[in-house]
């Protein structure tokens, strides 16, 4: 029988040789799809799932600075509405909200920069004009232009209550005080329960000599907005100028509270305590009030005249000098000299120039008493004090006491 299988064929076939780089390609593929399999596959997300961190809005932020506002931290709320306009930068309302918190915290160049940008996006929008011409009004010499602006609101919509608000304020300003009144009286009758119009009220009823009819108006500013600092130190003059030490310090320190690192309510306090004659006690507040402004010359005149008040004139010069001159303080910090003006400028000079001459140091004090003489001759009691000063100093006799003749 014939076999034609040929799996019985003795002869083997050739083998080919072994290609080894094929093999060890082969392996390192074999080995990367393992790691990818059990190392990356696991970190990545299944598709079409949110992420853990969305995107915040833009009105998320907006309610969060209107919170902060609310509760008084004007920096954080700040943050809160650049945030808010960094994700919807062509909402105007955002740019002018930031504007008010600027200027409650006195950034008024920032203020200005925000007011503009709103201005820009909607040049017709009343409230864009009514919050620039407010914000112009903090401004050096901008008062007309403030007015023009607000009025130019008030065109655009004259219900607006904000814009009466804030037009009270620049009137008073102006001295244009039955006009104030008006404007405020009608911020109210529009907008009662708007913290800006009893503000207003409070603000003419104040440059009235109103105080405590002023003072009813920020209590119901405070109620509407309990946080706010400026409305408690707004409270604390108008105590002080009824001469009510104790509610006037109380209203200055719940501003601290709020916000601590603001040098203004410690110098109110000192004036305040040197109005009633405790100077000791002034020159602690004044010296918190350099500690939270160093730069600024204004409280190291505070200082020094209160430091001259309690007697100690050797550390009355150095700081009056700071306030007068400028110059550098122990701690490094540059202080700007202020030019001679009167009231309480001009009461730093001649308050210098009388210490120095109580610790006989005329040479230097006479040319103060006749640059405040010659540079303020209409500050009446600038001009007294260095009048004395120059008496002290031997430059002038005093005036003689008129004696009655005898009869």
């Amino acid at each position: 029988m014939y076999l034609g299988s040929n799996r019985w064929r003795m002869t083997k076939k050739r083998r080919r040789p072994v290609n080894l780089w094929l093999i060890a390609l082969l392996v390192l593929l074999i080995g990367a799809g393992l790691y990818f399999q059990h190392f990356i596959v696991p970190t990545i997300p299944p598709p079409f799932l949110p992420t853990d961190t969305p995107t915040t809005s833009a009105a998320s932020f907006a309610k969060e600075a209107a919170d902060l506002f609310l509760s008084g931290k004007l920096n954080a709320a700040e943050q809160a509405y650049r945030q808010a306009i960094q994700a919807d930068p062509s909402n105007a309302d955002l740019h002018l909200s930031l504007a008010r918190v600027l200027v409650f915290d006195r950034h008024y160049s920032d203020a200005l920069e925000s007011a503009q940008n709103a201005l820009l996006l909607n040049p017709q929008y009343a409230m864009a004009w009514a919050v620039y011409g407010w914000v112009l009004d903090f401004l050096p010499n901008r008062t007309t232009d403030a007015e023009k602006a607000v009025r130019d609101a008030l065109q655009r919509n004259p219900s607006l209550a904000y814009a009466h608000a804030y037009l009270a304020e620049i009137l008073a300003d102006e001295g244009e005080w039955q006009d104030a009144s008006n404007e405020a009286r009608q911020a109210l009758s529009l907008a009662p329960n708007l913290m800006e119009s009893h503000r207003a009220m409070g603000y003419v009823f104040e440059f009235t000599a109103n105080y405590t009819q002023a003072i009813q108006e920020y209590k119901a500013a405070v109620a509407i907005q309990p946080n706010l600092a400026t409305l408690y130190i707004s409270l604390g003059n108008n105590y002080a100028a009824l001469g009510d030490v104790t509610d006037a310090v109380d209203s200055y320190l719940h501003a601290t509270a709020l916000d601590p690192s603001d040098a203004e309510p410690y110098a109110r306090i000192a004036r305040t305590y040197a109005g009633a004659g405790q100077f000791g006690k002034a020159a602690q507040y004044a010296e918190q009030a350099v500690q939270y402004s160093p730069q600024d010359p204004r409280v190291h005149g505070l200082l020094g005249v209160m430091y001259y008040h309690s007697g100690d004139l050797q550390k009355a010069i150095p700081e009056l000098n700071l306030a007068i001159a400028g110059g550098q303080t122990s701690d490094g910090q540059q202080v700007q000299g202020l030019a001679l003006d009167s009231g309480t400028i001009g009461e730093y000079y001649w308050t210098y120039g009388l210490a120095l001459a109580k610790l006989d140091r005329c040479p230097e004090a006479i040319p103060i008493f006749r640059l405040v003489l010659a540079g303020i001759p209409d500050d009446s009691l600038a001009v007294t004090n260095a009048t004395q000063g120059l008496v002290i100093c031997n430059v002038i006799q005093p005036t003689p006491t008129p004696t009655s003749s005898p009869k």
